[in-house]
């Protein structure tokens, strides 16, 4: 073989060798044998309301137009979707135990004195037409220390049928409403609802940080 031959011989090896050098070094590594565990996502924030939609302090309008609202209840169907967004311009009807009743929301009214809630809301039936039932909640005054306590009579004022079988129902309805809503206030600057008090004329809704048992230390002999 001629040197020129030989030299040519070679040169095309080296080019072979660095094209397969190359090749690898570009090659797309294989899927490894199990699938790796990626770091999940840290989670989003819960929404929390604006501050300031819910005000701290409620006369009787406004706490009648806000208690319609929360009391109009969610649909038969089991949802929890709630059925109203502003206050309702008709009656509603509720369910229980497959029996009816209307409730005439945008009727509520709302009378407050020391420590006293007033919530008179007109209810019908077939077997009494349509009468108001008056819900009496006892709660604290300002600093009392009654925190979300209220007390209320064994059943509402108003005639006593409808009372029978509806007044739970409502006192139960109205106590409820009054509680989501402290929660509710509380909750816009990331606090707690630690009290509810009636003074003035005014429902005063009062937040602070959380309460957190202390564990007691044991003791060691």
């Amino acid at each position: 073989m001629s040197l020129s031959a030989f030299l040519i011989v070679v040169i095309v090896l080296l080019l072979l060798l660095l094209w397969r050098v190359w090749t690898m070094k570009t090659k797309t590594p294989p899927a490894p044998p199990f699938p790796v565990p990626q770091p999940e996502p840290p989670p989003y924030p819960e929404p929390t309301p604006s501050p300031g939609s819910i005000p701290s302090k409620f006369d009787s309008t406004s706490l009648a137009k806000t208690l319609s609202i929360r009391m109009v209840g969610t649909p038969a169907d089991g949802s929890s979707e709630p059925l109203a967004s502003a206050a309702p311009s008709g009656p509603v009807i509720w369910v229980d135990h497959g029996d009816e009743v209307l409730v005439h929301l945008e009727s509520m009214q709302i009378e407050m004195q020391e420590g006293l809630i007033l919530v008179s809301v007109d209810m019908e039936t077939d077997q009494t037409g349509r009468t108001p039932l008056i819900v009496s909640i006892a709660v604290g005054k300002t600093n009392d220390g009654a925190g979300l306590i209220g007390t209320t009579d064994e059943y509402p004022r108003g005639n006593g049928l409808l009372a029978a079988r509806w007044g739970a129902v409502l006192q139960d309805a109205v106590w409820n409403s009054l509680m989501s809503l402290a929660k509710d206030a509380a909750m816009q600057t990331g606090q707690a609802a630690r009290a509810i008090s009636v003074t003035g004329g005014s429902l005063v809704l009062h937040a602070g940080t959380p309460l957190v048992a202390a564990r007691a230390a044991s003791k060691v002999s």
